[in-house]
């Protein structure tokens, strides 16, 4: 089997720069289109893909990926520092594979699609349909953000607080390993990130208003970018 995740739709949000803001207030304005703010779009958007792959997979965590990225249409100094396409290619213990793409770049072609093939059919999640050997769609109603509300209303009024740190921590770790090998164009490991001291600067307790955030114009008004190939990272 093998699963196929897409997350491909225009960019977020654009802030401009309105006189009489500072950089760091410009940049928390916009935190989509900054590395150090959002995490870039792996661990940003990918990782909502990432969460359904890893359920399909009975909560396991891909072992090791690889991944392709980089900016080819937002490139002008308000998108900040962040990529506008991604690739990666995950894989488990038992050699089952993910290949998952995120982009944020107008004029294309617009997908958001979890997808597992197997022996005997496939199926596609968002669209709640099973198609090969069995053919079965689901046709009741189902509002997923009105669930999330049930079930914290139910949490509040019971007492009994919701804790999905379980899948929450791997779905994360797995989206910080694809965006590492993007940027650095490596095959990372699991076991790498799980010794890695990086992160991305500042720590929560060195940030305030009035601080000089990490990513800095250069001369040209563009923000610098990882280098596949050349950035290191872990």
């Amino acid at each position: 089997m093998s699963i196929e995740e897409n997350f491909l739709r225009a960019p977020c949000v654009i802030i401009d720069r309105k006189p009489g803001l500072s950089e760091i207030q410009w940049q928390c304005s916009t935190q989509y289109h900054f590395r150090w703010l959002s995490g870039d779009d792996v661990v940003q958007s990918l990782v909502h893909n990432l969460d359904r792959a890893s359920w399909v997979m009975h909560n396991q965590v891909p072992v090791k990926c690889h991944g392709l990225g980089g900016r080819s249409s937002m490139t002008e100094p308000i998108y900040g520092d962040v990529f506008d396409h991604h690739s990666v290619i995950y894989e488990f213990a038992n050699g089952v594979r993910i290949y998952a793409f995120c982009r944020t770049t107008t004029g294309c072609y617009d997908e958001y699609s979890s997808i597992v093939f197997g022996s005997k059919g496939k199926a596609d999640i968002m669209g709640c349909r099973i198609t090969g050997e069995t053919n079965w769609r689901w046709t009741g109603q189902c509002d997923p953000y009105q669930k999330e509300h049930d079930v914290l209303f139910a949490a509040i009024r019971s007492g009994k607080p919701v804790n999905n740190g379980d899948y929450m921590v791997p779905s994360t770790m797995a989206g910080v390993m694809g965006q590492i090998s993007c940027y650095t164009g490596k095959e990372v490991t699991l076991e790498q990130i799980k010794k890695s001291d990086y992160y991305y600067p500042p720590k929560p307790e060195e940030c305030h208003d009035g601080m000089e955030p990490p990513s800095k114009a250069e001369a040209n008004g563009s923000y610098p970018v990882p280098l596949p190939g050349r950035t290191q990272m872990i």
